[in-house]
C-alpha cells in the first residue's frame, strides 16, 4: 500500500476534539468514525465517541493479518465490551444503549483485498462511489431540515440557528432512541451496524470485494461527497458549508456548521494506491 493523501480535521479547530481517527499498517488500513456523544458519559475521561475511535486504532495493531471482514469485526467488538466488563457496565450498556462507546469504521485488508464496512464510513474505488447511509438519518435529516425552515418562516437567522440549532435539539430524542435498532438482530428498516462492545449482525458488515483498482480513497461521513483528490473533496465540502451552512436545504444532514467551527462533522480523508503483487 502506497499512501497518497491523508487528511484528519476536528469540526471544532481543536484536534484534541477529533472523533475520527486513521490507522494505516503493513497490512490494513482503515478510516474510524466515532459516534456523536448523545449523552455525557465518559469512558477514560473521553467521549464515548472519541473513546472508541481511539480504542479501536489500538486494537488494529493487533488484528491477525489473515482475518476475515467478520473475525476482524468480532475482534474489535470483543476489544470495547472489554472495556466494558472492566468498568462494570456490561448489564447496565446491554439497557442503555445511547450510553455505548460506539463507531463506524472503514477497512482495507491487503490479505483479502477487500474493503469492510460498519456503519456509514464511506469509500472510492477508482470512480465507483460506495456508501452505507442509515435510514434513521435521512428520516431524522428530513424532519431537521422541516424543522429549521418552519424556524426561519417565524423569524430566526441563520446566525441564531448557529448559535443555537434548534433543529438539532428537535431531532435529538429520535438520534437518542435510533441506538435501539443499532446492531439489533430483530431485523427492521432502521436496523444498522455498528462497533459498539456488542455482536453486529452479519449482514450489518459490508464487504468489496476488489480486482486492481488503481486507488481507493477510504473516508468518514464528515464529506458530503468524495472526490478523487483531498483538494476536490475540500472544495466540495467548502461549497456546501458556505451555500449551506446549517445543512438542511443542498445537503441535510442531522447536523450544521456551529459557529466558530470549521464543519458540521469531523472529517478524515485516506487515499492509497495498491500495488500488485509480484
Amino acid at each position: 500500500m502506497e499512501i497518497i493523501e491523508q487528511f484528519l480535521r476536528s469540526k471544532t479547530n481543536n484536534q484534541e476534539d477529533c472523533e475520527d481517527s486513521i490507522f494505516i499498517s503493513d497490512h490494513f488500513a482503515a478510516v474510524i468514525d466515532g459516534v456523536t456523544s448523545k449523552s455525557t458519559k465518559k469512558y477514560n475521561n473521553e467521549l464515548p465517541g472519541k473513546a472508541c475511535s481511539l480504542l479501536l486504532k489500538q486494537a488494529l495493531e493487533e488484528l491477525l493479518p489473515t482475518s476475515t471482514a467478520e473475525q476482524a469485526v468480532e475482534f474489535l467488538t470483543q476489544k470495547i465490551h472489554a472495556l466494558y466488563e472492566s468498568m462494570g457496565l456490561v448489564e447496565y450498556l446491554t439497557i442503555n444503549p445511547v450510553e455505548r462507546a460506539a463507531a463506524s469504521i472503514i477497512i482495507y485488508s491487503k490479505f483479502h483485498n477487500e474493503i469492510w464496512q460498519v456503519g456509514d464510513c464511506q469509500c472510492l474505488v477508482d470512480k465507483t462511489h460506495y456508501t452505507n447511509t442509515k435510514k434513521i438519518d435521512v428520516l431524522a435529516s428530513n424532519i431537521r431540515s422541516f424543522y429549521i425552515a418552519s424556524e426561519l418562516k417565524l423569524g430566526k437567522t441563520l446566525h441564531s440557528m448557529q448559535l443555537n440549532d434548534t433543529g438539532r435539539d428537535y431531532i435529538l430524542p429520535i438520534l437518542q432512541r435510533q441506538v435501539l435498532f443499532q446492531n439489533s438482530f430483530q431485523k427492521s428498516e432502521f436496523t444498522y451496524g455498528a462497533i459498539d462492545g456488542f455482536n453486529v449482525p452479519k449482514d450489518e458488515i459490508k464487504v468489496i470485494k476488489l480486482s486492481n483498482p488503481k486507488a481507493i480513497v477510504l473516508a468518514s461521513d464528515g464529506y458530503p461527497m468524495l472526490f478523487e483528490t483531498l483538494a476536490e473533496s475540500e472544495a466540495y465540502l467548502n461549497k456546501i458549508i458556505k451555500e449551506d451552512p446549517l445543512c438542511y436545504k443542498i445537503y441535510k444532514s442531522t447536523k450544521g456548521l456551529k459557529q466558530g467551527y470549521s464543519s458540521f462533522d469531523d472529517r478524515a480523508y485516506l487515499k492509497l494506491r495498491i500495488k500488485a503483487a509480484n
